[in-house]
């Protein structure tokens, strides 16, 4: 298996520095960017620098900024990771190696795991980027266990692939990627509570937050980043992150050799 992960590793990575070194980067530094703009102008030129109580008490903080700092930090670094493992497959059969690839005998989870492994590197670049940048407009940077924040990121990232796979498998099905990905995305923005806690949702909506990891995933980092909660304080938020994980993994590989079957017999059948 490492050699699968190795081989993917150095292609994608040569890919990425000689096709389009900065595309994906400075798009998604600039979607976190825009969250933060539009966070600092909101809080100051239109609440005037005051929180309603109910806010303050589900958000658990009255760190406004950094409150939507981290949720657009986050839900950067969630929508770069799904992207880069849902594209994986959909990518190569429309570069026409898919059935190349399927035949292999290479494991389909070094595949996976080398396209991860170079991309966090990309991920991680944009998450210290955005940080640099949240710094200038108010992101709360005192005294952070940094051990603790990179515990909570291991988790998600581990339950964000397995979600990536679902994702993944639908985008072969639909042979698309941009309103399959944006839709999805587009929900995490609203019902994650990146900008404002989900607890305004109306109550038929917010059931959506629930299952999405990126939800939890953005409480424990604030919790840990904001509050300075120890990670014993976290189980259960990050067992939340781990039981979505576990039930979409064996969703996402189940369907992803589905269509992996259905592909392979609609276009090369």
């Amino acid at each position: 298996m490492w050699l699968s992960i190795s081989a993917t590793f150095w292609r994608n990575y040569l890919v990425m520095r000689r096709a389009f070194p900065w595309s994906f980067f400075l798009g998604h530094i600039l979607s976190a960017i825009y969250i933060i703009i539009f966070a600092y102008l909101t809080y100051f030129f239109v609440f005037k620098g005051d929180l309603s109580s109910s806010f303050s008490a589900y958000a658990g903080t009255n760190d406004y900024l950094s409150y939507c700092i981290l949720g657009g930090l986050l839900y950067s670094f969630s929508v770069s990771l799904l992207m880069i493992t849902s594209r994986t497959l959909i990518t190569e059969l429309r570069e026409g190696t898919l059935e190349s690839l399927l035949l292999t005998p290479s494991t389909r989870k070094g595949y996976f795991l080398g396209y991860v492994a170079q991309g966090l590197i990309r991920i991680m670049m944009e998450f210290l980027v955005i940080i640099a940048i949240g710094s200038l407009f108010g992101l709360h940077l005192q005294q952070i266990n940094w051990f603790h924040v990179l515990i909570v990121l291991a988790i998600l990232i581990l339950s964000t692939f397995s979600m990536a796979l679902v994702l993944g498998s639908f985008m072969l099905f639909f042979r698309d990627t941009y309103i399959t990905q944006n839709t999805l995305f587009v929900l995490m923005g609203l019902v994650c509570s990146i900008t404002f806690p989900s607890d305004f949702l109306p109550e038929g909506v917010r059931w959506i937050s629930h299952i999405m990891p990126l939800t939890y995933g953005v409480d424990a980092l604030r919790m840990v980043w904001i509050e300075g909660v120890a990670i014993n304080d976290l189980l259960t938020p990050l067992l939340k992150i781990v039981i979505l994980g576990l039930i979409y993994l064996p969703i996402g590989s189940y369907l992803m050799k589905r269509m992996e079957k259905y592909v392979l017999e609609k276009h090369f059948g």
